[in-house]
């Protein structure tokens, strides 16, 4: 492999990584959005049983 197949391996490495934590982070905003609605859910049935 030339120099330029290391480029390559090299530019297609850290692309996939970047990918990788994309996927990553939207799976974790995900969680994090429901884990919110559900505290929300939460906190609007508490305020209607005090009542």
């Amino acid at each position: 492999m030339g120099s330029w197949g290391f480029v390559f391996l090299a530019y297609g490495i850290v692309w996939g990584a970047i990918l990788v934590y994309l996927f990553s982070l939207k799976h974790r905003y995900r969680c994090a959005q429901d884990e919110l609605t559900q505290l929300r859910a939460t906190e609007e049935l508490s305020d209607h049983a005090k009542k």
